[in-house]
């Protein structure tokens, strides 16, 4: 029997992953806001950056219904049953015919790129504690994902070999570095130690990147919140992979694993043949340790999430059948779920049966070391 398991699915986080911040760092901590600016509903507020609490829960319904905008309003309150209660989410995993879920944080993809970063490494420290527990449930269909507190690097070491102890199976990091510090910068090198002897897979998640706009053009708009900025968000990701695998980064850390993820993927193929290109065309612009085209350590290293991606799937081939995975994004407005067999049914039309099980399952339980049907 197939088996489908989710590569990338999150959390919400509940207030009490935020409780009791404030006593120590005051207005800096992320807080409860009502109704702000006359905006209906409940958000987490870091410093000027709001989360809206009600469009993070709400798989299943469209935000062109009003119905939706009402049930947004209500916050908490209003989010699917599976967000508070891991039993009622187990059950959702059913619903949308998976077995399991690699689980990303919600509230704090704002973390990544808040600037008050004392503030940042207790709230991460908050998410890791809180998410192992929810994790406990069944650790081998809710799989939750460490933050880690890059780029401070001493502080991310220290998270990470925390967090490892605790049987947390993987990590993210911000998506982009700093415009002054790239990933393949010397300073980040103790950090690829640490993650490569840690084993855990690293990820880089949309909309986490170590500024808000991850690096992007300011006149493309945010990338959450504009057409252009949202539709070219993966240049921020060619960017980063660039710095990982040109820079030599991958070359030097072989046994990494690096996860890019809820960027699609009907992009790569080209940027990989673009980037071996580039490697040629301009080599004085690569590390000198470069011993591999640039695909080649993607397709040794790398793996890249989707989730209604056609473009991706024809281009499989060219990217690397064993370098793509598929999630649903529960419980996320834009989610697949509960259509997510309806989804794959679709966009696997023809393709054959092993590769179908690879990118929809097993690859993604191998990766994160989890057997759900055990």
């Amino acid at each position: 029997m197939t088996v489908y398991y989710s590569c990338d699915s999150h959390v919400v986080e509940p207030p009490e992953v935020f409780e009791g911040l404030d006593a120590q760092f005051g207005s800096r901590a992320p807080h409860l806001v009502t109704n702000p600016e006359g905006r209906k509903g409940t958000y987490i507020a870091f410093g000027d950056t709001m989360m809206n609490i009600g469009r993070l829960g709400i798989a299943g319904n469209r935000l062109d219904d009003p119905k939706t905008h009402e049930l947004m309003a209500r916050g908490y309150d209003g989010l699917n049953p599976g967000v508070h209660n891991p039993e009622e989410r187990l059950k959702e995993q059913a619903v949308d015919g998976i077995i399991g879920e690699i689980m990303y944080p919600s509230v704090n993809m704002a973390a990544f790129s808040y600037p008050e970063r004392d503030v940042v490494h207790a709230v991460m420290k908050r998410h890791n504690d809180w998410i192992r527990e929810y994790s406990s449930h069944d650790p081998e269909r809710l799989v939750g994902i460490a933050c880690l507190p890059l780029p401070e690097v001493d502080a991310a070491i220290e998270e990470l070999q925390r967090v490892a102890k605790m049987g947390i199976r993987g990590a993210a990091i911000p998506c982009t570095a700093p415009l002054d510090k790239p990933y393949s910068h010397p300073d980040f090198e103790p950090f690829w130690d640490a993650a490569e002897e840690a084993g855990l897979p690293i990820s880089m998640h949309i909309f986490c990147g170590s500024t808000p706009d991850m690096g992007l053009p300011a006149h493309w708009g945010s990338p959450g919140r504009s057409i252009v900025g949202y539709t070219m968000a993966h240049g921020g990701m060619v960017s980063t992979l660039a710095q990982l695998i040109c820079g030599g980064v991958a070359e030097r850390h072989p046994n990494l694993r690096l996860v890019c993820c809820e960027f699609e993927t009907g992009w790569l193929a080209h940027v990989l043949q673009r980037m071996d290109h580039a490697a040629y065309r301009t080599p004085d612009d690569a590390s000198p340790d470069l011993k591999m085209a640039p695909s080649a350590y993607f397709r040794r290293q790398f793996y890249a999430t989707f989730e209604d991606d056609l473009a991706g799937v024809l281009t499989r081939h060219l990217i690397g059948v064993d370098n793509l995975i598929w999630g649903n994004d529960y419980p996320h407005h834009d989610s697949i779920w509960p259509h997510s067999m309806e989804v794959i049914d679709r966009i696997f039309d023809g393709v054959p049966e092993d590769e179908r099980i690879k990118m929809t399952s097993t690859t993604v339980m191998e990766l994160y070391g989890v057997n759900p049907t055990a």
